[in-house]
């Protein structure tokens, strides 16, 4: 099982859009975390809501050279409105004024034939000055709607193309034909001979893509939404009179965190007097980021049992203003402790209160869970174990058709939505690593039962979270679909610190951010997500020394080998 073990290299290896990043040691995420030079500087990749893309950097000097004044730095984003909303959040969370938005577009194709390799899109563009960087950093961070690496490269390369046109003397049909920049899903190099590392990048991406065609983008992007609805219909026991599930409930967003942030976004501008949202359990840390800076703030319930229920349901019986939520926000298992809230019960105080329902179900994912008829919306990660492939960013946000609240939402969203959020050329990557996603997932679950197996068998281990071994398991049943399993992810905690240490440093599998990748993939939880929090998630049930492994398609006999060999590093070395 060869996988790099080189700090900042991508994962996979030589993707120029990777989604993870390798950070092989214990010690490497901590000095990740603390900015240490000898981590950072080596890294050429990391996960995109966290590590601005290098083509993104480029295109940004550009922007900055082109249009920017002195002192200025600039963010970018797929649409000018996503753009808009960059600036009003630098202007609510400063005392910054001087914040503008430019909009860039690309020409539309001239022919038939140019349509296969061009389209016309239009970026935003915040300019704010330097000092105001890590305010604009935290709205790219938490609401996930950033400029994709994709599309940055295209863009920069449509941009150079028109400074040769306007700056070289008139060009012949010929020379255009050179000038025009080829983009690597459209075809490969054709002469010349190219580095080693380019031609494994090239490779890789030419294998998820198969000379894709930005005709069929479109076309993409409803096959993948007929996917996603046709997976929760065929979960759905719909009664007499009840709406079945369609594409048009399916809305596409460049990350997981958009779809959370835009479900957020929609309540809140379609409440008349919004109140504050719950988040139920402890989430994904960005998901609490949005409901506390966006709107007016959030109301905690950290534990997400049946003590956090009580206590929910006790606030909205006293009648005060705080009862009166506008959503309970919840994951489904949570990440990383893999508990599953009641939602059958939450729904029952949706109904009785009027507040709406929201679940992120990345971690348990479509094949596996069928929580559509408890919620409003559904929001999901695509990136993770839908795309699987680990090239490729992507978020869905599902109505429910039969929920109180879906007139509304569809009205909302039918003004408001923009197809170009999502950006063609992610679709066309997306749609064709998802269509077996289902086999994948039924795979990883057989082998995710395995490695649970013998991590509960190990002495060293004090913890296993893992949807199966949960009290919280009877709630999990409850929307787990026929033919679905557990998932694959595991979070697990050591008796001894430095086990954990040795464990993760001896195992020899991909190591960083992300999860539902088709390879197992691992991270010290905690350390890598809340490293400047690390008392206050102790306190929510979260271990410093947490390690999380999500579990992907490897051979079965080889992986289980793999995981003792570190584990029997950790019972030697300690």
């Amino acid at each position: 099982m060869s996988v790099s073990q080189e700090i900042g290299a991508s994962i996979p290896n030589n993707t120029e859009h990777a989604v993870s990043v390798t950070l092989p040691t214990w010690k490497a995420t901590v000095g990740y975390e603390e900015g240490e030079d000898w981590v950072v500087s080596k890294m050429n990749s990391g996960y995109p809501r966290f590590f601005i893309h290098l083509k993104i950097k480029e295109l940004a000097r550009y922007i900055e050279t082109q249009y920017g004044r002195d002192g200025e730095q600039c963010m970018i984003f797929p649409t000018p409105n996503v753009a808009k909303e960059c600036r009003d959040f630098i202007k609510a969370k400063s005392s910054c004024t001087s914040v503008r938005v430019l909009r860039l577009s690309t020409p539309a194709p001239k022919s038939e034939d140019e349509a296969m390799t061009r389209i016309e899109t239009s970026i935003g563009v915040v300019f704010f000055p330097e000092s105001e960087f890590p305010v604009a950093k935290q709205y790219w961070q938490h609401a996930g709607q950033g400029i994709s690496s994709r599309m940055g490269e295209y863009c920069l390369s449509e941009f150079q193309y028109a400074d040769k046109l306007k700056n070289g003397p008139s060009p012949s049909g010929s020379t255009i034909s050179a000038l025009r920049p080829q983009t690597q899903h459209a075809q490969p190099e054709k002469l010349g001979v190219v580095n080693s590392e380019k031609e494994s990048s090239m490779f890789i991406e030419e294998k998820f893509g198969r000379n894709l065609n930005f005709k069929d983008a479109q076309n993409a992007k409803d096959i993948i939404r007929k996917r996603i609805s046709g997976k929760i219909d065929a979960s759905s026991e719909s009664a007499a009179g009840e709406l079945h599930v369609s594409g048009r409930d399916v809305f596409l967003y460049p990350s997981g965190m958009a779809a959370i942030y835009n479900s957020h976004k929609a309540l809140l501008s379609t409440a008349t007097n919004p109140g504050k949202s719950v988040c139920y359990g402890f989430p994904y840390v960005d998901t609490l980021n949005i409901l506390r800076k966006w709107g007016p703030g959030c109301i905690f319930l950290g534990f997400g049992d049946d003590a956090a229920f009580q206590e929910l349901e006790t606030l909205l019986e006293t009648g005060g203003d705080e009862s009166k939520i506008l959503a309970v926000f919840c994951e489904c298992p949570s990440n990383p402790l893999l508990k599953t809230p009641n939602l059958p019960e939450i729904r029952r105080l949706a109904d009785k209160y009027g507040f709406a329902v929201v679940v992120d179900e990345t971690v348990g994912n479509i094949v596996n869970i069928h929580v559509l008829p408890y919620v409003d919306m559904v929001a999901s990660s695509l990136t993770k174990v839908f795309s699987g492939d680990s090239n490729v960013m992507g978020g869905s946000l599902v109505l429910n058709p039969n929920g109180p609240k879906y007139a509304t939402l569809t009205k909302y969203f039918s003004e408001t939505y923009d197809e170009n959020l999502f950006f063609a050329e992610d679709a066309l990557y997306l749609e064709r690593n998802s269509r077996d996603f289902a086999a994948r997932s039924d795979k990883i679950n057989v082998t995710s039962e395995l490695v649970v197996d013998l991590l509960v068998n190990s002495p060293l281990i004090k913890d296993i979270f893992y949807p199966s071994l949960l009290p919280t398991k009877k709630y999990y049943d409850l929307v787990k679909t026929p033919q679905g399993g557990y998932g694959g992810l595991i979070s697990f905690v050591f008796h001894n610190p430095e086990h954990a240490i040795v464990f993760f440093d001896s195992l020899k599998l991909s190591k960083g951010p992300s999860l539902g990748t088709n390879f197992t993939l691992a991270c010290p939880y905690a350390i890598l997500a809340h490293y400047g929090e690390l008392d206050e998630v102790e306190k929510w049930g979260v271990d410093r020394n947490i390690v999380r492994i999500s579990i992907g398609l490897e051979d079965r006999d080889e992986l289980l080998k793999v995981i003792k060999q570190a584990l029997d590093a950790a019972q030697d070395k300690v």
